[in-house]
């Protein structure tokens, strides 16, 4: 099985995708190393989206506080340049499926880079309770 993937795709503006990354194995857990989002055409329009593990992560909005949002990325572009960032939570190991999130009033690409770690039981049962909000049970 490869050690790491390349998930990419476009999103409509405000829209959200699920991703399989579950392949029923249990032991098999995701790591994100890469996220990035970018706008669909060279213009002047704005992208910002987030990753989430879970739907009810994704709010429409950045909130670092939510152990269900794992990484933010946006590309803001000016007429005197732009900014590109992302930023990763550390510590995340996906087992199920991630939930990426486009709030950008316009179409946007993205690219995700995951790694793949083998887990013992242990460590997967613990990985699944961390997906889950703490509220939401």
């Amino acid at each position: 099985m490869k050690r790491q993937r390349t998930l990419r795709g476009k999103l409509k503006a405000n829209s959200i995708e699920r991703i399989i990354c579950n392949d029923g194995v249990f032991t098999d857990g995701w790591v994100v190393t890469g996220f990035d989002c970018f706008p669909t055409a060279a213009t002047g329009d704005d992208t910002q989206g987030l990753l989430a593990i879970d739907q009810d992560g994704c709010t429409g909005g950045w909130d670092a506080s939510d152990n269900r949002q794992i990484a933010w990325s946006f590309m803001f572009i000016g007429a005197n340049g732009g900014n590109i960032g992302s930023f990763i939570s550390d510590g995340h190991v996906v087992v199920r499926d991630l939930f990426v999130e486009n709030f950008s009033g316009v179409p946007m690409n993205y690219i995700i880079n995951i790694e793949r770690v083998e887990l013992s039981d242990d460590q997967a049962i613990l990985a699944l309770i961390q997906e889950r909000a703490q509220d939401d049970i």
